[in-house]
């Protein structure tokens, strides 16, 4: 081999051996869910399954048993107040009276004739104390006579709806068993179940402006007024039922056990100063022991941690009282696997939105 070709050899092997390596490949950007932050004005609104319930709701009964010899309501019918509903044979009942009169007016006879022979001194104190005894008893049993005769009707104590019948007319029923469901129709009201996160941050001090909604009356709905907040939780869900009263002049026949929409904003609930609301699931522990969330730049398709200040969680949201601003975008799962310049494909939310769903 000439001495030239050796020379131009080496030097192509000096060339290769100070040539920098190429450069590793870069990451593939990860696949992941990316919302955008709801404006104040949204954020914050959330929607509840309500049932529609009356005022009152009672269930008749006679205090005394017999047969039923007359029910002349009907289901659905309103009745007035001190209209006779159901009412027994009352055959019995009112010799029940006849006899109490007849023993109480010989128990009166018996008690003048003692007088009279005590003020003659024939007649001991015992023999006119115990006519006396009789004869007040026998005024007792008189009125219980009366008051049982009475009984046996069944008078509407309000005005109200039959909702149902619980017995056919000529049963037998025993004192105490219900006959019929009376419900008070003079203001209709809607339940709700609230959850435990939302009843700890509630502000009494002022009313909330909710609404009620019903699939048949589309494009109308209806103001609420607060009227009761149950106290203790239903033990399998955990949540306090809470009571609003419907307006009185309601377009429909709205009728309980119809079910609505009631749309209530959590800002108007309580006082914090929620600026968004964000999923749950977007929020992962910061270094300094707080909680971050993890920005994503469209431009640069990078993720970036900030630290936030967050509030009091709804279900599967939670308030940001700072940190974040409407319009922004943030990752929204699988943000432990994440760090700061990691690049991302974002993968839309149902609604590109990141709040309560």
């Amino acid at each position: 081999m000439t001495r030239p070709v050796l020379i131009a050899l080496a030097l192509t092997l000096i060339a290769s051996a100070c040539s920098a390596p190429p450069p590793p490949a870069e990451p593939e950007a990860r696949l992941a869910r990316v919302e955008t932050v709801r404006p104040p004005e949204t954020a914050n609104l959330r929607e509840f399954v309500g049932r529609v319930e009356p005022r009152l709701s009672v269930d008749l009964a006679f205090q005394v048993g017999g047969r039923m010899s007359a029910f002349p309501v009907v289901e659905g019918q309103i009745v007035p107040q001190g209209e006779v509903v159901a009412r027994l044979d009352d055959a019995d009942f009112a010799r029940a009276v006849r006899q109490a009169e007849v023993q109480r007016q010989q128990a009166s006879q018996n008690l003048e004739r003692q007088r009279t022979l005590h003020a003659r001194g024939i007649a001991s104190d015992a023999a006119l104390e115990q006519a006396q005894t009789e004869f007040d008893l026998q005024n007792v049993a008189l009125e219980s006579a009366r008051q049982n005769l009475r009984y046996t009707t069944i008078n509407a104590p309000f005005q109200g709806l039959v909702s149902r019948r619980l017995v056919d007319n000529f049963t037998t029923v025993a004192a105490g068993q219900p006959v019929a469901r009376l419900q008070d129709m003079s203001e209709l009201r809607v339940a709700i179940q609230i959850p435990e996160s939302i009843v700890a941050v509630v502000d009494q001090s002022r009313p909330a402006e909710l609404t009620a909604r019903f699939p048949f009356l589309p494009g109308e709905s209806f103001p609420l007024t607060f009227r009761e907040l149950g106290a203790e939780p239903e033990l399998a869900s955990r949540t306090y039922t809470a009571l609003f009263a419907l307006p009185p002049d309601l377009p429909g026949n709205i009728l309980p056990g119809m079910t609505a929409t009631v749309m209530v904003s959590l800002d108007l609930l309580t006082d914090e100063p929620a600026l968004v609301r964000v999923a749950a699931g977007a929020l992962s522990a910061a270094p300094d022991g707080g909680f971050r969330v993890w920005v994503y730049d469209p431009g640069s398709g990078q993720v970036r941690a900030r630290g936030v200040e967050v509030g009091p969680m709804g279900g599967d949201t939670v308030v940001i009282r700072h940190g974040l601003e409407p319009g922004e975008q943030i990752v929204t799962t699988g943000v432990t696997a994440l760090y700061d310049g990691m690049r991302i494909r974002p993968m839309q939310g149902r609604n590109g939105l990141a709040s309560g769903r």
